[in-house]
């Protein structure tokens, strides 16, 4: 993560530089609780008979997973970076 990605996502989360690692792993468990959500909703409704409403369950659980790769890749880079 470059200084200026450091300074924005700071911004964007409203904290200071040196609290954005707390953030960035603070938003990380929001996505994996929601995550969680929604792949049990998904599970319970597997079965239903509109298969174009799993469908989109199916994709908020990937894109959800790939949410919290991302921030985590970027905590993974700060980290990476502060101990340089």
């Amino acid at each position: 993560m470059h200084g200026v990605e450091v300074a924005a996502w700071a911004d964007v989360l409203g904290v200071g530089q040196k609290e954005l690692a707390w953030a960035l792993q603070a938003r990380i468990r929001v996505i994996e609780d929601t995550q969680s959500d929604v792949n049990r909703v998904r599970q319970g409704l597997r079965d239903a008979p509109d298969e174009e409403f799993v469908i989109l369950l199916e994709s908020a659980c990937r894109s959800l997973a790939a949410a919290g790769e991302r921030l985590a890749s970027h905590l993974d880079d700060l980290r990476r970076q502060a101990a340089s």
